[in-house]
């Protein structure tokens, strides 16, 4: 069940990034963006990928209550009764109207609107909204608001552009705007963490499932600025590298993965209380040694973890060279993937809990 409801969270991230980046294109002019492929069809799918993949949670509920109730009645009650199920009925009357304007070739203002209404129900309805409603919502929305923004033009752009021209006057805008961009997600994540995790508690996290997948999510993050980094800045003639666009593309992507296989662990409000009903992470045993309870992470250096941390360094260090000595773009998602594997297992090889 957690492995197909986070699937179902990863093609949700997706859905809403490709619908925002065409809708962020559709307000640039022609001749500051590449000619790009675009499909009516793949928009309608995404659309109705949102409406059938937000239904998970839905889902896992009517299930939970099958228990106590019959089939039909559990996700009558599902749906009617709980705010999951309340939200996702406005997802799916949203849905069928931008599904309506994009196949009638509507407004793109009438686009972004339902799309940016979209949005705002996935925050209102977030499980971050039930801790502190009208904070939580407005994190939630504009976390999600700008990732998409960023993810989509970036995957209109890495995957569907038919050629490079244009390419100098497109990065004069879209650089400082993904710039932008990161810095509102980066932002609204930090502070989104705080409610599930003291600042005090997040290297103590680390003994449990789901502060494990934050930390991989975290290390995810270093290699995709290090690519927008590439791409953005360090392009010095402004050359179209496609295939350095579309490996960062699926370096977010993997946070993407992280990020919704997280969203499925219980959030450690209170670290050690989490411990002794979850348990720990995977692995971590095996790797940074017995857990005790209080947790108290602290670094006890071995050989073998600062090795592989030092390796994990030169693996990102290689991946700025291979741009530079032009090797094959491809290499650099094995480099980042390689920096992610070996600096997690060196980190938790040099921590006792």
């Amino acid at each position: 069940m957690i492995f197909f409801t986070a699937f179902a969270d990863v093609l949700l991230y997706i859905a809403f990034s490709y619908l925002a980046g065409s809708v962020v294109l559709q307000f640039v002019p022609e001749d500051r963006k590449p000619r790009l492929s675009t499909s009516k069809v793949l928009l309608l799918l995404s659309t109705a990928g949102i409406i059938f993949l937000s239904f998970g949670p839905v889902y896992e509920l009517a299930v939970f209550l099958q228990s106590s109730q019959g089939w039909s009645e559990s996700y009558l009650n599902a749906i009617t009764g709980f705010r999951v199920g309340q939200g996702w009925l406005i997802t799916l009357l949203l849905g069928i109207i931008l599904a309506i304007t994009i196949y009638l070739g509507g407004s793109r203002y009438i686009q972004a609107l339902y799309l940016f209404l979209l949005i705002l129900t996935v925050g209102f309805y977030s499980h971050i909204s039930t801790l502190d409603l009208w904070a939580g919502f407005a994190l939630h929305s504009i976390h999600i608001l700008f990732m998409a923004m960023w993810a989509g033009v970036l995957l209109h752009v890495a995957w569907f552009a038919k050629e490079g021209m244009n390419w100098e006057r497109f990065l004069a805008w879209f650089t400082p705007f993904a710039f932008f961009c990161v810095a509102a997600v980066m932002a609204s994540g930090v502070v989104i963490m705080f409610f599930f995790v003291a600042p005090a508690d997040y290297a103590n996290s680390w003994a449990l499932p789901y502060g494990q997948l934050l930390l991989l999510k975290h290390l995810s993050i270093i290699p995709v600025l290090m690519a927008a980094l590439i791409n953005g800045f360090l392009n010095k003639q402004k050359v179209f590298q496609q295939a350095w666009l579309k490996v960062e593309s699926l370096l977010l992507l993997i946070v993407f993965i992280f990020t919704a296989f997280m969203s499925k662990q219980a959030p450690p409000h209170d670290v050690n209380d989490t411990l002794r009903i979850e348990g720990g992470g995977w692995l971590i045993e095996e790797l940074a040694g017995p857990l005790y309870i209080p947790l108290t992470a602290g670094l006890d250096l071995t050989l073998n973890g600062s090795l592989l941390m030092g390796l994990s360094l030169l693996l990102l260090f290689l991946m700025l060279a291979g741009f530079y000595r032009q090797l094959n773009a491809w290499l650099s998602l094995l480099l980042s993937v390689g920096f992610i594997i070996s600096f997690y297992v060196g980190l938790m090889l040099n921590l006792s809990f």
